[in-house]
């Protein structure tokens, strides 16, 4: 299984916010960080938003930060909510001639909600881990 990009974006935004967790963080540090397009992850960091993630902050001094502490945000719950609910395989385009009696998409989606659920047993505390080492890493340059 392969996350989309903007999944992909949003644990790192949540990883680099963690790391500060007591910052308002300036959108362009984090873009900067990483090497990611500022538009792209204005985007990325309104869907955190709207999922109760993060909160954001306009104007002079605004940002970004984590709208609860790490070991409140559960990661198989964020990405769920950035990948919403797309099906492995698209059974319907073109339509496939055996639907009625194939199991594939069952087993897909089984394999999925696993996927899932195994994320569930980490929150964003769990992969701050090695905090020294990545606040090393996404050091200002």
């Amino acid at each position: 299984m392969q996350l989309k990009r903007y999944t992909d974006y949003a644990l790192r935004v949540l990883l680099y916010l963690g790391v500060h967790p007591d910052e308002v963080v300036s959108v362009n540090r984090i873009a900067e960080a990483y090497g990611i397009s500022r538009n792209h992850l204005l985007k990325v960091i309104n869907g955190l938003a709207e999922e109760g993630v993060v909160a954001t902050f306009r104007g002079k001094g605004g940002g970004v930060r984590l709208a609860r502490p790490p070991r409140e945000i559960n990661v198989g719950a964020v990405v769920e909510g950035m990948e919403g609910e797309v099906p492995l395989i698209d059974c319907h385009a073109p339509a496939c001639p055996i639907l009625p009696a194939c199991e594939l998409n069952h087993a897909l989606r089984e394999a999925q909600q696993a996927f899932i659920d195994h994320l569930a047993g980490y929150t964003l505390e769990d992969l701050l881990r090695h905090k020294p080492q990545l606040a090393h890493l996404l050091a200002d340059t």
